[in-house]
């Protein structure tokens, strides 16, 4: 990343990292093999969203993201163009052709349609778990950030070893450090991000109306399928477990392939795959119960929480499954609940508004 004049007298110009101005784009060229989310970028991801312009993150197409940058991004609504062999642009993300900067403004920051035939299928890629859950702490017990990435990732046997607010990741895990800073930084949003072997994830926290709010988003790579038939089972516990120091609110589990070391890369994954939602006991007052329940193609497990019974609701095919479900839920309601946490990072790439805008869905991407 460099630093260079910028054209427009915007009042941008000469701020480090920003190379170019295109209206209400400011645009980051990289030649990193890697590009993390440094100090630095972080802080201008933060000032562009807040003064209504998008940052487009231009890279050569054997780029690699970090995890941390691709929540940033989409947390902050950042594009990441990606200049193909013969000099032209398309999303990082999803592949789709862009005529130029402008259109990841127009029409992203993720462009969807027909990805390009520079954007190759993913090779040598593994499965993952993604679980994306929003909880709140009970007010009679102290708060404590990171423990159910811990009880998660404890089902596949990993851990976090470093984490940090900004990348490189070089503080060694500590759940206690990572809950005093969530608190040093309450009533605002804290945003920490974690990685060890096989995991990466990002955490955030938040006070709204005297409750702690915590969202968990946990990418556990696992071995491929049929070869773990306990998984599901032991996933089912680490939520019983969760629930017995948190309140579960709402939860996605996806099965998704990546690759090993967690980068992302500017290929073709696949679509995830949805497995599971966990609906937390307050939050099942919002289903609509009416009619045929469960869900077609959906079953229904309870666990106990400190308010009463909460859901695990597999799904037998995916995506339909997932959307039958989304309608059963009083979406307005729901995020009020949630005070307006940060929610689900397989959003914030992608993952689940695209697929909803494709399929004509519209309960995905705000529910999730």
């Amino acid at each position: 990343m460099s630093a260079r004049p910028n054209r427009g007298g915007t009042g941008w110009s000469g701020i480090p990292l920003i190379d170019d101005v295109v209206g209400p784009a400011i645009v980051v060229d990289s030649s990193a093999p890697v590009v993390w989310l440094t100090e630095s970028f972080d802080s201008l991801l933060r000032r562009a969203s807040a003064s209504g312009r998008t940052v487009v993150l231009r890279t050569g197409p054997e780029a690699a993201l970090t995890p941390a940058l691709r929540h940033a991004l989409g947390t902050h609504g950042a594009a990441w163009a990606v200049r193909g062999s013969d000099g032209e642009l398309r999303d990082g993300r999803t592949g789709v052709p862009a005529a130029g900067i402008e259109d990841f403004v127009e029409h992203g920051p993720e462009l969807l349609g027909d990805p390009s035939p520079e954007h190759r299928e993913a090779r040598g890629s593994v499965r993952q778990i993604s679980i994306d859950l929003t909880l709140r702490h009970h007010d009679e017990r102290s708060v404590d950030v990171g423990s159910a990435i811990e009880a998660l990732c404890a089902a596949v046997d990993t851990c976090p070893t470093r984490w940090g607010t900004s990348e490189p990741l070089t503080s060694a895990w500590d759940r206690w450090v990572v809950t005093q800073y969530a608190k040093h930084e309450s009533p605002g949003i804290s945003t920490s991000y974690a990685v060890g072997d096989g995991i990466s994830a990002t955490m955030t926290a938040h006070l709204t109306d005297g409750v702690v709010v915590e969202t968990m988003s946990a990418v556990l790579t696992v071995p491929e399928g049929g070869t773990d038939p306990g998984l599901a089972g032991r996933l089912l516990d680490a939520v019983h477990r969760v629930a017995s120091d948190v309140e579960p609110v709402f939860g996605v589990v996806m099965q998704r392939r990546g690759d090993a070391d967690h980068l992302v890369r500017a290929v073709s994954y696949g679509e995830p795959e949805p497995l599971a939602v966990i609906v937390g006991p307050e939050a099942t007052r919002f289903l609509d119960r009416r009619g045929e329940w469960p869900p077609v193609r959906t079953t229904t497990e309870t666990f106990a929480g400190e308010v009463g019974e909460g859901l695990v609701v597999r799904f037998e095919d995916g995506w339909v499954a997932l959307e039958s479900f989304l309608d059963r839920i009083d979406e307005d309601r729901f995020l009020q609940l949630v005070g307006g946490a940060p929610l689900d990072p397989a959003h914030d790439d992608g993952a689940l508004g695209a697929h909803a805008m494709q399929h004509g869905g519209q309960g995905s991407q705000g529910a999730a």
